[in-house]
């Protein structure tokens, strides 16, 4: 087996900048370790922050992360068997293990062995601000506290995630190779999508060409096409038969290396509806409305709420395109422009 694989990677540097800057907020906070529950679901959302710290992740793969305060940590995944891939597809973490029993049987031993048992151990995965449910399972919480019932276990809230929020340059290159990759994929719809094709051979196109220039799953892609769509995108296509007049739908998040860019497009297999333009008359009063509530800062999971009344009838609130004005496409296709490209900086802040 080769000793390194051929995969995305974010420089020594970065990792030293990242686990200094972590440290400091968790000693501002009087944290000693963290247990990072990198539980993939949610289209891996939620192993950002143990992956943002130790990268093992895609594919659903579990990164269980010890993160001391001081000394190396320690990543556990889900079988032995993917212990020594693991090793050689990064070079963050040299300590990784596969779990021995439950999850928290495996954090606690590690704890044991890090001499803390009685200290206070920041968990990420409980109700926080940007999930107010969690995803951290009972079992492990409970397990943890019957094991080490001298911890303090702390809730990180959203401590991660606003580290994370700042990207630099390398990070901000990487992003650029997912915007690469959502740019492959709109070519493909627009050169596959035909009547008499059918939807899901359309779908697998793009997901083929994302995966073939080095693109991960599970990225979250949603689809709809027919002559009159629902409101939003489905999240699968089915195996009806493109036909003319049909709409076709994408929201996709193209994803290289964990991380990914949103794109929403929508295509029009000829014939369009002649209620379009007044669609997108509605589409541009209700982004030029939301855009007016929504302040600047942190995340707000109530954005959703607040702009739900901004969207004008008539007019389908799932076409996001800024420009109203329609794009000659290849043989009868045709698409709406993306919004103008806003070139990254260091030290820009983004969702997630």
């Amino acid at each position: 087996m080769r000793d390194r694989l051929e995969s995305p990677r974010l420089s020594l540097r970065e990792r030293e900048r990242r686990w200094a800057a972590v440290r400091r907020a968790m000693r501002e906070r009087g944290l000693e370790c963290l247990v990072l529950f990198g539980s993939p679901s949610n289209w891996d959302f939620t192993v950002a922050n143990a992956r943002y710290l130790a990268p093992i992740g895609g594919n659903a793969a579990f990164n269980v992360l010890v993160f001391p305060l001081e000394g190396e940590p320690t990543s556990f995944v889900f079988r032995p068997t993917f212990v020594e891939y693991w090793k050689r597809a990064q070079d963050w973490v040299v300590d990784v293990r596969a779990r021995k029993g439950p999850w928290a049987q495996s954090v606690a031993s590690r704890l044991k062995e890090l001499g803390l048992e009685k200290a206070a151990i920041g968990l990420d995965g409980l109700a926080g601000p940007l999930d107010p449910d969690g995803w951290l399972p009972h079992s492990v919480y409970a397990g943890l506290r019957e094991l080490r019932p001298s911890a303090q276990l702390v809730n990180t809230d959203d401590m991660l995630e606003r580290l994370r929020s700042i990207k630099n340059t390398e990070e901000i290159q990487v992003l650029e190779q997912a915007a690469r990759l959502g740019d492959l994929m709109l070519a493909a719809c627009r050169e596959r999508a035909r009547p008499g094709v059918r939807e899901c051979e359309v779908y697998g196109k793009m997901m083929e060409v994302m995966l073939a220039n080095g693109g991960e799953e599970p990225t979250l892609f949603l689809w709809a096409a027919d002559a009159s769509p629902f409101p939003h995108p489905f999240r699968l296509p089915t195996m009806r038969p493109l036909a003319r007049g049909d709409l076709i739908i994408c929201e996709i998040h193209p994803k290289y290396g964990g991380y990914f860019t949103h794109v929403e497009r929508t295509f029009s297999l000829g014939g369009a509806r002649s209620r379009v333009p007044e669609d997108l008359r509605g589409l541009s009063g209700g982004l030029r409305d939301g855009a007016g509530i929504l302040p600047a800062g942190p995340e707000d999971h109530r954005g959703d709420e607040r702009c739900e009344g901004c969207h004008h009838r008539p007019g389908p609130r799932h076409v996001r395109d800024r420009d109203p004005r329609p794009r000659p496409g290849l043989a009868g296709v045709s698409a709406l422009p993306p919004p103008r490209p806003r070139g990254g900086r260091e030290g820009a802040a983004f969702h997630r």
